[in-house]
């Protein structure tokens, strides 16, 4: 169980953010949006992890991976880290602002 425990907690971040789609954050709803958001962003650190795991500066414990290693022995679960985070960070900022929306009053109209 330990060599998917990254993969879980990664699924458990989506697992406790994915209701906040339903409470108004309409992440899903629009793909090329959070396509917008997040891949650049997860480019930018999937390149520096890449170049910290090339010059040895870091490794990941083999023991809380899965052993799927992506082109440049990046484990895939540090490429789901960069996609997953920002997602789960995307829907809640997106539904704390529908949420503050809905509480602000509403200008009458007339005035």
């Amino acid at each position: 169980m330990e060599r998917f425990e990254y993969l879980l907690v990664l699924a458990g971040c989506l697992a406790i953010t994915a209701p906040l789609e339903f409470l108004g954050a309409r992440v899903y709803r629009r793909p090329a949006r959070l396509a917008r958001a997040v891949l650049p962003v997860a480019l930018v650190f999937v390149v520096w992890d890449v170049l910290a795991i090339a010059a040895q500066v870091w490794s990941y414990d083999p023991q809380y991976l899965t052993g799927v290693r992506l082109p440049f022995a990046l484990p895939l679960e540090e490429l789901l880290f960069f996609l997953v985070v920002p997602v789960c960070g995307l829907l809640t900022y997106c539904c704390v602002q529908a949420m503050l929306a809905r509480r602000r009053p509403r200008k009458e109209a007339g005035r």
